[in-house]
């Protein structure tokens, strides 16, 4: 039998991993992203190595979505995330990284975990390929 103060702690805790480490996978993918992303810049152009607004928007659509069980809601805040992401790319820094971003914190937050490393590894792909100073 658990003791009271157990099972207050096991409440209280309920949930927290699977935070953790979605907020963690999130922060290894937009690392190695914005990595892959100044590859090919001048060390005189490139970036930070982690983008915080642009991993705190990701992180929160994340956490937005696994609030919701399939749906036409989940679609619309996707939609509404990526225009969003779109329009701040115009304006930020880390310009083609708003987009691929708020799609794979999207598949991270419906649990969509495979199709989440699979695009990230394409993203990085790509990234790596494509020739820095065209972007």
């Amino acid at each position: 039998m658990r003791s009271e103060s157990a099972r207050w702690t096991g409440t209280l805790l309920h949930g927290w991993v699977e935070v953790l480490t979605l907020l963690g996978m999130l922060l290894v993918a937009v690392v190695l992203i914005a990595w892959c992303w100044n590859r090919g810049v001048r060390p005189s152009d490139r970036q930070g190595l982690l983008p915080w607004p642009l991993f705190l928007s990701g992180a929160a659509l994340t956490l937005l979505l696994r609030h919701f069980d399939q749906g036409l809601l989940p679609a619309v805040i996707i939609a509404a995330g990526v225009m969003i992401a779109g329009v701040i790319a115009r304006v930020g820094t880390h310009r083609g990284l708003w987009i691929p971003v708020m799609l794979l914190a999207s598949l991270l937050g419906l649990g969509l975990n495979l199709s989440f490393v699979l695009l990230m590894l394409l993203i990085m792909i790509v990234l790596l390929i494509s020739a820095g100073r065209d972007r």
